[in-house]
């Protein structure tokens, strides 16, 4: 789940699974892996890969 808070560029690729909190940005070539939990007031900027299974 997405929260409707959070920006999430086109360009990230995230697992169906994955949570964003509110107010976090995912830039664009960001991947993040199924099960991962990203927390309110996040910013991940690429090139970045982040596995499944962990909390940001």
């Amino acid at each position: 789940m997405i929260d409707s808070r959070a920006v999430v560029s086109p360009r990230a690729e995230l697992a169906p699974d994955v949570t964003v909190g509110p107010f976090s940005v995912i830039g664009p070539d960001v991947t993040i892996g199924a099960g991962t939990v990203v927390g309110p007031h996040v910013v991940i900027n690429g090139p970045t890969r982040i596995g499944a299974h962990n909390r940001v």
